[in-house]
């Protein structure tokens, strides 16, 4: 005997109707109807309480109706390649997320003026030197120059600072730029940390000597540095745009010679 016959004859044993199944199956009487006619079969999950329901086991239920145990099967299968494909698919995408987090994690990025909090700048005085050329043995003497350290601290959300986070990277007759850095961290950050401005007299050796002296002290802006420079332009140094267009002032000449020397 096929299921939908078994179904019709427990449920007219216990008097029910067509609705009155459907009822407590959450399904329509129509579909009822399709079951006892073996136009279609119930799922896994409606057997075990039909099996429930009429008090007959599932192998009473199942045994005699190869068709329902092929489309069993077969809806079982179906649900196996179903979860097996999203696991799948929820190994790539954690792998490729991985991957994209690293990549962002490990990377630096740079902070901007308003990502930082400057607590104090301190100044140091180089002194005129004379030093050896070792290559020619000529002495040749540096000019005076100064050096300053920007103590800062930041609030931004997962940034690691390092001991130095930061440094000037380029100047021009008015402003020193300087870059300040970080890392992505999850707990324990540090969140306080100093930017060195170097003096680079050393390069009068190769005749590049750009003195600190008189300039303001600039923090480089991401959106602004962007544009700096277009092909014509890097070619071409006379034509490089002012680090006060390009950057955010830190600190004006006239603040920074009020620093006490230290």
């Amino acid at each position: 005997m096929d299921i939908g016959k078994i179904i019709k004859e427990k449920r007219t044993e216990r008097n029910l109707t067509q609705e009155d199944l459907a009822q407590q199956f959450f399904v329509t009487r129509q579909l009822i109807s399709k079951w006892e006619n073996g136009k279609s079969y119930p799922d896994l999950k409606q057997v075990v309480q039909l099996s429930e329901l009429f008090d007959i086991s599932l192998e009473g239920l199942l045994k005699e109706d190869t068709g329902m145990v092929k489309d069993l099967s077969f809806d079982i299968k179906q649900k196996r390649l179903f979860k097996g494909l999203i696991l799948f698919l929820a190994v790539i995408s954690v792998g490729v997320i991985s991957i994209f987090s690293f990549f962002w994690w490990v990377d630096l990025t740079y902070l901007e003026k308003d990502d930082i909090e400057i607590t104090k700048i301190t100044k140091q005085i180089l002194p005129e030197e004379v030093v050896v050329v070792e290559q020619t043995g000529e002495e040749i003497t540096l000019p005076q120059d100064v050096e300053y350290t920007v103590h800062f601290k930041t609030n931004k959300w997962l940034i690691d600072l390092a001991k130095i986070s930061g440094t000037n990277v380029t100047s021009d007759a008015e402003g020193v730029e300087i870059q300040i850095w970080g890392h992505h961290k999850l707990f324990g950050a540090k969140k306080e940390s100093k930017a060195v401005v170097y003096s680079n007299r050393d390069k009068l050796l190769n005749e590049e000597f750009d003195s600190n002296i008189g300039k303001s002290l600039y923090m480089y802006n991401r959106k602004k540095g962007a544009q700096r420079f277009n092909p014509q332009q890097a070619k071409d140094k006379d034509k490089w745009p002012l680090i006060k267009e390009t950057s955010d002032k830190i600190a004006d000449v006239k603040s920074l010679e009020k620093l006490p020397v230290e």
